[in-house]
């Protein structure tokens, strides 16, 4: 730089006081002082904190590399910048940038440190050029072996005292500081032309050469003392403790290939980098995304992620724009953006969002120097905040991935789309997952917990043991997988259902009336979507997924009811198929127990209520004759019910059949109406002569504030209660009873069951009804599976009608059909999903005996149809995969979010574990109570590992929850309760020795439960977790266990072959 014979010198106080960023332009101005490297614990400053100081403050400063000699002395900075940086609390913080060499005040001219007015002449300081250490007998090898591999021998030999070493070698990878308690520690790895060896640096007197240290730069490590050795760490190299070193010189490698012809540093240069998928990089910082969680922009072209890199500290020393960095031992994630969520739109500065396919990730043992600042033209928004950092809660937290952030970024900017204004970012984003040091701190973060359903990352993982393993894992990056589940707009995925109708191969199956097209989430690839919305009701009875964006007809599939609690909240739905029934008619099919509520809503009641319990007899669904003014259709529902207790009403008497009559925006509650479910009524007492009229023995219910009046569903027990993402519990109305109405209710179900018998098929055909079929009032109920559907068209003086011919095949018999005429369906409420395969239960339906003796049944006005459980064709979500051998799995490219279809055998269950845990801590709930005092609510857990085998290789595979005690032990809802009830009073545990057999699980759960065999043929859904290297394991997790079906495998088996010919 330029040289000028005089200068002026400024305090910093002068410079802290005018609150304004300074570069000086002419280079005439200097600042005075020392540097101090903070290595004691301060409340203001962490350990490794730079700091200048003159005798009017202190700041902290940024400095191109570091000398040691810098702070032995007062020092003179000539080219510097002095910058305040904006948080987002509003708090102004400044630092110094140090630009040029740094310069030192001659001895004897301490006179100058006395005013700011003082002239000071260019000849009161000196330069002191680092002498690079060269001594040529270190250089000259006494015997073959180097001094690195002096140590590495060392260490394989434990029973050898370690003598003092003397190392030259260039440093291949640095950590970062990491704080234990009162004292840091990090590790280096060495290299010379032989070995590898990492050593540990354990103390805060060690911070000094943490500095000193560059990555890539070669070194004299003199007289090193090593405490012990960790060798069962490592997976190759051995690890030394030091306890003490005389000191650390750096060498100039040119200078040292003169000292040794055999030319060391050549030899080390062709060694494999020692970190897997890692590099290097220098590029200029050209646009700042957000200072706050560390995103830029370099070289125009690439981003990178400083987000969960400890040493990036941007409250204190931030990076702006045209900063030039040095990365070492830097990630590239894989990345894509359906959203420009960073703004690099426009911006001749950053490269286009749709062509970001990854970014560059700092981790725990990534370097990055500063090796040059901005040029003297300073911009006054290069270190201001871009965005305002909504997620620096989960920057800081250690517990979550660089891949998480990322996720919960794009995430939110979903959610905000679909649910704009319903959520304060201080409610989604605050307070994430507790760490370890204070785990009593309650989780409430909706994001946070939304992320414990998608990943299940190694917390507090012992960041020592993985700098060592750092080729096989790295937390921070996750193996360079992104969490690709996305919760898109409604809107989005309506457009894609709908440019996949118009195509030409899908049109011709849908635009006829009888044909139907079903999407798997596999052939539309939306594996890795997940659904999320509203749950509510509609004016035309069916249910419903919504919005801001759209809204979706659904249909629940399984044999776990839609209750009133499960409506107007949001919901994920992580399976599920879509229906074309005709291009209008789209709608979703899914199963609510596969799914998960993220928000509940709070109803306080604003009057006093009358309450009475009553239990569903029969629902009369019509369609009115008009349509109502929002042009959908109107309809009206009369609930046949029977009332059981009234606790502060005399509604109507008790055990007396009773109407309750809903129209309006009470149709809303009728997907969560059930024959033969009980229910609690409550209205506002002020209404009661609206409501009920007792000589007509009926309710009429047709307001549209539901604060007036209101059904919910009853339970006798907690069976159904769960909770939110948000910690609330949701639940139906709990009613206790006393012996007395135990026995009326006992009563009341028995009564109902003989009542509403289901008679099969084969029951309608093989000739017993025959004195039913002679009585044209008597109607029954009809269970059966749908084997096709058929639209019927006529024309009546002037009037066109359609009728509806249903299928019905018996469950268990294929060959016995029976037809189900509805006439005139513009009458009748048609519930969507009558499609092939559903199993349906058709209520007060007439048998008919044709003039041809054929048996028939009619539908009248009185009939309801309801779907009862999984379709008979739906084996799984996942059955459109191809099957895959255990041995394919071993590829190191395969993605760990990708699904493996599996054929094998379940061998031995080597854990069970069942036990109630705390909602917020996970800690296992002792004496009905949290141990850490959360008092959040507890949920039952359930895990296990068991080994499988498919004639390739073996594999062990981890399940959790509903898996193990559904799917892998096969535990039914009775014999689950009765689990429960028995966890409560200790934790189940089952581990497998090879003195015991899987008959142990049996004889451990037999007092409360019969199993049938575990050891058994199955289709295992899972992904892939981990690969142990000693020995090469191969870990599974299970997503889903099928029992395997011999004939649609022998199906699956012949598509495949008819395929591959085609």
């Amino acid at each position: 730089m330029t040289q000028y014979s005089r200068y002026h010198r400024w305090l910093l106080s002068e410079l802290i006081s005018n609150k304004r960023c300074i570069t000086p332009l002419a280079n005439t101005i200097v600042l005075l002082g020392t540097l101090r490297l903070i290595t004691k614990d301060s409340s203001i400053y962490p350990k490794g904190t730079i700091l200048f100081e003159d005798e009017t403050g202190k700041v902290p400063c940024l400095l191109v590399g570091y000398k040691k000699e810098w702070f032995t002395g007062t020092i003179v900075l000539l080219s510097w910048s002095f910058l305040i940086n904006k948080q987002s609390s509003g708090k102004e913080v400044c630092h110094l940038e140090v630009h040029s060499e740094i310069l030192f005040l001659r001895v004897g001219v301490f006179e100058a440190l006395l005013s700011k007015k003082l002239v000071l002449s260019a000849n009161l300081f000196e330069k002191r050029n680092q002498s690079s250490f060269l001594n040529q007998k270190f250089f000259q090898p006494n015997s073959s072996i180097t001094a690195t591999d002096m140590l590495f021998n060392l260490g394989r030999n434990p029973t050898e005292p370690l003598p003092k070493v003397n190392l030259i070698a260039i440093v291949n990878m640095k950590s970062v500081l990491y704080q234990s308690k009162d004292k840091i520690t990090f590790i280096v790895t060495l290299h010379d032309s032989r070995s590898f060896i990492h050593i540990i640096f354990n103390g805060d007197h060690f911070i000094e050469y943490y500095k000193i240290i560059m990555v890539g730069e070669m070194y004299f490590f003199k007289d090193i003392k090593s405490k012990r050795t960790f060798n069962e760490y490592t997976l190759q190299f051995p690890v030394f403790e030091i306890d003490s070193i005389d000191s650390i010189e750096y060498i100039n490698r040119e200078l040292a290939i003169t000292y040794n012809g055999s030319n060391p540093t050549e030899k080390i240069r062709n060694f494999t980098d020692l970190a897997c998928s890692c590099f290097g990089y220098e590029g200029i910082i050209t646009y700042v995304i957000d200072n706050a969680l560390g995103l830029f922009v370099l070289d125009s072209e690439y981003i990178l992620h400083l987000g969960k890199f400890p040493e990036y500290n941007p409250s204190i020393t931030p990076y702006r724009l045209g900063m030039k960095l040095l990365l070492h031992n830097i990630h590239a994630i894989k990345f894509t953006m359906k959203e420009d969520i960073w703004r690099l739109d426009n911006n001749k500065n950053c490269p286009n969002f749709r062509e970001v396919k990854v970014i560059f990730a700092a981790c725990h043992c990534s370097t990055i120097r500063v090796v040059r600042f901005p040029s003297e033209i300073f911009e006054s928004d290069s270190v201001s905040q871009k965005i305002i950092s909504k997620f620096s809660s989960f920057r800081i937290n250690n517990s979550f991935t660089l891949l998480e952030l990322l996720w919960v970024q794009k995430v939110y900017y979903d959610f905000t789309k679909k649910f704009p204004d319903v959520f304060e970012d201080e409610v989604l984003l605050s307070n994430p997952r507790p760490s370890k040091s204070d785990y009593k701190k309650v989780e409430n973060c909706p994001f946070s917990r939304l992320l414990r359903k998608y990943r299940v990352a190694n917390l507090f993982k012992d960041l020592a043991q993985e700098y060592f393993n750092h080729k096989v894992y790295c937390c921070i990056t996750e193996d360079n997988q992104e969490i690709d589940i996305r919760l898109p707009p409604i809107s989005e995925v309506l457009q894609l259902i709908n440019e996949l109708v118009k195509l030409k191969r899908f049109s011709s199956e849908i635009y006829e009336d009888n044909q139907s097209k079903i999407f798997s989430q596999f052939e539309v690839k939306l594996e890795k979507t997940h659904l999320m919305g509203f749950l509510e009701g509609n004016l035309d009875g069916t249910l419903q997924l919504k919005d801001q964006t759209g809204t979706i007809s659904a249909v629940n599939i399984s044999f776990e009811k839609i209750q009133s609690h499960h409506l107007n909240n949001i919901w994920i739905i992580p399976e599920y198929e879509f229906v074309v029934e005709r291009p209008s008619k789209v709608y979703l099919r899914f199963a609510i127990e596969k799914c998960f509520c993220f928000y509940a809503k709070s109803y306080d009641q604003k009057f006093h209520f009358n309450r009475s319990v009553f239990q569903i007899r029969h629902i009369f669904p019509t369609k009115l004759n008009h349509i109502s003014e929002n042009s959908k259709t109107n309809i009206r529902c009369k609930l046949q019910i029977e009332t059981v207790l009234e606790y502060t009403s005399d509604l109507i008497n008790k055990n007396t059949i009773t109407f309750i009559n809903i129209s309006k925006d009470f149709i809303k509650i009728l997907p969560a109406m059930h024959i033969g479910s009980f229910y609690e009524l409550s209205f506002d007492v002020g209404k009661s002569e609206q409501i009920i009229n007792s000589t007509e023995r009926s309710i009429t219910l047709n307001f549209d504030d539901f604060a007036i009046s209101n059904i919910t569903n009853l339970e006798f027990d907690d069976s159904s209660t769960f909770k939110d993402l948000f910690g609330k519990v949701i639940q139906p109305k709990i009613l206790r009873l006393n012996d007395s109405s135990k026995n009326s209710l006992k009563n009341l179900k028995t009564s109902f069951l003989i009542e509403d018998r289901a008679l099969n098929v084969r029951e309608f055909l093989n000739g017993n009804l025959i004195n039913i079929l002679n009585d044209t009032n008597k109607l029954v109920t009809l269970k059966g599976l749908i084997a096709s559907k058929e639209f019927q068209h006529s024309n009546n003086v002037g009037q066109s009608q359609t009728s509806l011919l249903l299928r019905i095949q018996d469950i268990q018999i294929e060959e016995e059909i029976i037809d189900v005429y509805i006439s005139n369906i513009s009458k009748y409420v048609i519930p969507i999903g009558l499609i092939p395969g559903q199993i349906i239960v058709l209520r007060k339906i007439g048998p008919r005996k044709s003039n041809f003796g054929k048996i028939y049944c009619y539908a009248s006005g009185k009939t309801h149809i309801s779907l009862q459980g999984y379709p008979k064709t739906i084996q799984s979500f996942h059955q459109d995969l191809d099957n895959t051998n255990l041995i394919d799995l071993f590829e190191n490219k395969i993605s760990i979010q990708s699904i493996f279809r599996v054929p094998c055998r379940i061998n031995n269950i080597y854990e069970i574990i069942m036990q109630f845990v705390c909602e917020a801590c996970e800690e296992i709930i002792e004496n009905n109570c949290c141990p850490n005092g959360c008092n959040l609510g507890r949920r039952f857990y359930s895990s296990g590992r068991f080994k499988i085998s498919d004639g390739t290789c073996v594999a062990i595979v981890t399940a959790r929850d509903d898996i193990v005690a559904r799917e892998l032990l096969r535990i039914n809802n009775d014999s689950y309760q009765k689990i429960c009830k028995q966890i409560e009073k200790s934790r189940f545990f089952y581990e497998w020795s090879i003195f015991s057999d899987n008959d142990c699980i049996k004889n451990s759960l037999s007092d409360f439960i019969s199993l049938k065999d575990i050891r058994r043929d199955v289709i295992l859904f899972c992904r892939k977790k981990n690969i142990q290297l000693i020995p090469p394991t191969l870990e599974l997790n299970a997503l889903q266990i099928a029992e395997k079906s011999p004939i649609f495998e022998l199906k699956k088996k012949l598509k495949y072959v008819i395929e591959n010919e085609s």
